[in-house]
C-alpha cells in the first residue's frame, strides 16, 4: 500500500451513540457527529457523553473522561497508537478488553449506500482476531499449499497447568473416581474456579466434552463445524480453555481434524460470556481452489451461522484469491473488524474503529448530520437488547 504524506489533511472522528453501545457502531445510521482535528502529536479522549476531545498532554482517566488513543508522527507519517498487551490468558476479561483497542474496518462489498465505508482489503493472517457484530473469532491456524504463512502477533497463550503441586495424590477424578495419576499424557487437572476437589483426568474431561460435541458438515462444502453449547464448568460456569499446557506438552480439549495437504483456515470462537448460552465453536474451512469462499451470518442459509442479533443475516465472507485468504464485509449493520495489534498508519480511505467511535483521515470536510433523531428512543431500545444478549 502506498504511503502518503499527511501534512495537509485532518483526522476525523465519528460518533452516533449517546449511550454505551457495547463496542458497536451502526454503519447504517444517518445521524452522526463528526469532529475534525489537525494531524499533530497528542492524545484523544472520550467523555461520558461520547464526545471526542484532543490534548497535547497525557491526562489521567476520570469518571467523566477516559483516554482513547495516541496520535504520533513517524517518518513524516502519522500513526494511531495504543498499547497492546500480548501473552494473555483467554478469559472473559481479556477478551472484552479488546473492544477499546484499534480495529481495522474491513472493505464492504454491498449495493447498500453507506456514509462511511473503508476501502481496506484485509489479507488474513494466523493469530488474527476478527469481530463480527459482537462475536469475536481467532484465526487459530491456516495453511496455503506451497506458501509460507503470514502471522500476526500472538495475543493469547495456552492455559498453563503447573506441576500438580496443588492436587493431592489421593484425590479422585470426579468422572472416573480413580486417583491414578501415573498414566503418561493423562494428568489430573483442575481448570475451573470450583472450591474443593474438582479434579479431573485430562482424558476423562475430553471424553465428557466429546459426548456433548456436535459435528456438522458445512452446506455441502468440505468444511466441518465443531459446536458445543456449554464449553464451561457446569458448576462454577468458568469457561474452559481450548488448549492447556503441562510440562511443555500442549493438549487440546476438543479434538478436531486438521486437513493434510489442503488449503484451510481454523476459526475458533472467543465467545466467553459466562452468563449467556451462545455455543462455543471451531470451524475448519477447507478451500478447494482460488475464489472459493465461506459466507458468515445470522441466516440459516449461511455456511457459518451465528445466532446473535448483532450479526446481520448475511454479514461477511472469507475467501481465497491469488493463493491468499481475505476477509470481506457484505454490507452488515455493525461491520466486520480485524484487531490491529501494532500501531497503524493513517491512509486516505481507511477507517479504524475504537470502541464505538470511528477514526479516518482525509481532506473532505463532511458536515455534521446531527439533526433531531425522531427514532432515538427506538434505536436505544434496540441497542439495549443487544447489551442484554451479550
Amino acid at each position: 500500500m502506498k504511503e502518503e504524506s499527511l501534512t495537509e489533511n485532518k483526522i476525523y472522528t465519528v460518533n452516533i451513540w449517546k449511550y454505551n453501545s457495547n463496542g458497536l457502531y451502526d454503519y447504517e445510521r444517518d445521524n452522526f457527529i463528526i469532529s475534525s482535528f489537525k494531524t499533530e502529536f497528542g492524545f484523544f479522549y472520550k467523555d461520558i457523553n461520547n464526545k471526542i476531545s484532543f490534548s497535547h498532554t497525557l491526562e489521567q482517566d476520570t469518571d467523566k473522561k477516559k483516554y482513547l488513543v495516541t496520535l504520533q508522527k513517524k517518518d513524516d507519517k502519522y500513526i494511531l497508537y495504543k498499547r497492546f498487551y500480548t501473552n494473555l490468558p483467554i478469559n472473559t476479561k481479556t477478551v472484552n478488553n479488546l473492544l477499546d483497542q484499534i480495529w481495522y474496518v474491513v472493505k464492504t462489498n454491498s449495493i447498500k449506500e453507506k456514509k462511511f465505508t473503508s476501502n481496506f482489503i484485509y489479507e488474513i493472517k494466523k493469530n488474527d482476531i476478527i469481530k463480527i457484530g459482537r462475536m469475536k473469532f481467532l484465526i487459530k491456524d491456516m495453511n496455503i499449499i506451497g506458501k509460507d504463512i503470514k502471522k500476526s502477533i500472538e495475543t493469547f497463550i495456552p492455559y498453563e497447568i503447573n506441576e500438580l503441586s496443588n492436587i493431592k495424590r489421593d484425590e479422585n477424578c470426579r468422572i472416573c473416581y480413580s486417583n491414578d495419576n501415573s498414566i503418561e499424557n493423562n494428568p489430573m487437572i483442575s481448570i475451573c474456579k470450583c472450591k474443593g476437589s474438582m479434579n479431573l483426568h485430562l482424558e476423562c474431561l475430553k471424553k465428557w466434552i466429546k459426548s456433548k460435541l456436535q459435528i456438522k458438515e458445512i452446506n455441502n462444502k468440505p468444511g466441518i463445524s465443531y459446536i458445543i453449547q456449554q464449553f464451561k464448568c457446569e458448576i462454577c460456569k468458568e469457561p474452559y480453555p481450548i488448549t492447556i499446557k503441562n510440562n511443555n506438552n500442549y493438549y487440546n480439549l476438543i479434538n478436531y481434524n486438521i486437513p493434510v495437504g489442503q488449503n484451510y483456515i481454523i476459526l475458533q470462537s472467543l465467545n466467553l460470556n459466562e452468563e449467556k448460552n451462545y455455543p462455543f465453536s471451531i470451524h475448519v474451512l477447507i478451500f478447494i481452489e482460488n475464489n472459493y469462499s465461506y459466507i458468515i451470518g445470522r441466516g440459516h442459509e449461511n455456511d457459518i451461522r451465528i445466532s446473535s442479533i448483532s450479526v446481520s443475516r448475511i454479514h461477511s465472507r472469507i475467501y481465497m484469491k491469488d493463493d491468499k485468504f481475505f476477509m470481506e464485509d457484505l454490507g452488515s449493520k455493525f461491520g466486520t473488524l480485524v484487531l490491529a495489534k501494532e500501531p497503524v498508519y493513517l491512509y486516505d480511505g481507511i477507517i479504524y474503529q475504537i470502541g464505538n467511535s470511528l477514526f479516518y483521515y482525509g481532506k473532505e470536510d463532511i458536515k455534521n448530520n446531527n439533526k433531531d433523531d425522531n427514532n432515538f428512543e427506538k434505536n436505544k431500545k434496540s441497542l439495549s437488547s443487544l447489551g442484554e444478549e451479550l
